[in-house]
C-alpha cells in the first residue's frame, strides 16, 4: 500500500478492507442500529452496515450498546470495521469484544461516498483506494494586524479563483517551515518574516487527492508584495472580516485556531 494515507489512533486490533459508510452523526448502537444491521436514524437511516466499514462521529447512549456489535458479528451481519472522529468507551468495548478493527481521530470529511478503504486497528492507519496524499505547507501571513489573502490564478489546478494563504508542496527532505519561506519568496517576494506558530496538520479532500496541510502563522515587517503567476491579486484584510470572503476549504477555522492558540501562549 505504500506510505500510510493518514494515521489516527488504533483502538481495536485487526485489519479490514471494504466500502466505507459515512454517517455524519452520533450513533447509539442500542436503538439506532437495528438487529438486522441497519442504521435507523439520522442521515444514514435505512443504510445497511453489513460487511462495510462504518465511519461515524462517535457513540452515545447505554453501555449495553456494546453488545449490539457482538450480536451482529455473531449473526455475520455486522460491520467489518469502525471509524470514529472521537471514540466513546462503549463503542470501543463493543469493537473489542466483537473482534472488529477500530480507529478514531479520523476526520470523516476525508472520505467520499463509495470509497473503498483499509484500516489497521493496531496502528491506526487508514488508506483510501485510488487516493493520493500530498503534503502542503500554508502560511498565514500577518502585517500590523492584517492578514494577507491571495487570489489563486484561474489556471490553478486546485481551487482556481479562490482566496487562500501562501501555499506550496513540501518537497522531499524539506520541513514545512522551509517550504513556507520558499513559497513566500517565490509567490510574494517576501524574505523577511518571523514564525509565530505552527499548527497541527489538517486534511482536505479534493477528488482523488488528499492534502495534508501544515498551517503556520508568520508575521511580516513589510506590506509590499510582488506576485508571480500563481496568484492574480492580493489584499491585506481585517481578520474579523474574513468570514465574508470566499476562501479555500478550512482556511478560516484554521486561522482562528492559530491565532487563538498564539494569543493564549502570549
Amino acid at each position: 500500500m505504500g506510505d500510510r494515507l493518514i494515521r489516527g489512533r488504533g483502538l481495536s486490533p485487526g485489519e479490514a478492507t471494504s466500502e466505507v459508510i459515512i454517517c455524519n452523526q452520533l450513533i447509539s448502537p442500542l436503538g439506532e442500529i437495528s438487529r438486522d444491521g441497519f442504521v435507523t436514524s439520522g442521515p444514514c437511516e435505512n443504510t445497511s452496515i453489513t460487511g462495510k466499514i462504518l465511519a461515524f462521529i462517535g457513540g452515545r447512549g447505554s453501555t449495553v450498546g456494546s453488545y449490539t456489535f457482538l450480536e451482529l458479528k455473531t449473526k455475520n451481519i455486522g460491520p467489518v470495521g469502525l471509524i470514529n472522529e472521537s471514540a466513546e468507551q462503549m463503542v470501543v468495548t463493543g469493537a473489542i469484544i466483537s473482534d472488529i478493527p477500530m480507529v478514531d481521530r479520523i476526520p470523516l470529511d476525508i472520505f467520499s461516498r463509495g470509497d473503498k478503504i483499509s484500516i489497521n486497528g493496531s496502528t491506526g492507519e487508514v488508506y483510501i483506494a485510488d487516493v493520493e496524499k500530498k503534503r502542503v505547507a500554508t502560511v498565514y501571513l500577518v502585517h500590523k494586524g492584517k492578514l494577507l489573502l491571495l487570489k489563486r490564478a484561474e489556471s490553478a489546478t486546485s481551487y482556481p479563483g479562490q482566496l487562500s494563504g501562501i501555499s506550496g508542496y513540501v518537497e522531499k527532505g524539506e520541513k514545512p517551515e522551509e517550504t513556507g519561506r520558499r513559497e513566500m519568496e517565490e509567490e510574494c517576494g517576501i524574505t523577511d518574516s518571523s514564525l509565530k506558530k505552527v499548527g497541527s496538520e489538517i486534511y482536505v479532500r479534493n477528488k482523488s487527492i488528499l492534502y495534508e496541510i501544515t498551517p503556520m502563522l508568520m508575521e511580516s515587517k513589510s506590506a509590499e508584495v510582488r506576485l508571480n503567476e500563481e496568484n492574480s491579486s492580493y489584499s491585506w484584510v481585517e481578520p474579523e472580516k474574513l468570514h465574508s470572503y470566499s476562501t479555500v476549504p478550512k482556511f478560516k477555522e484554521t486561522f482562528e485556531k492559530l491565532v487563538s492558540s498564539t494569543l493564549k501562549k502570549e
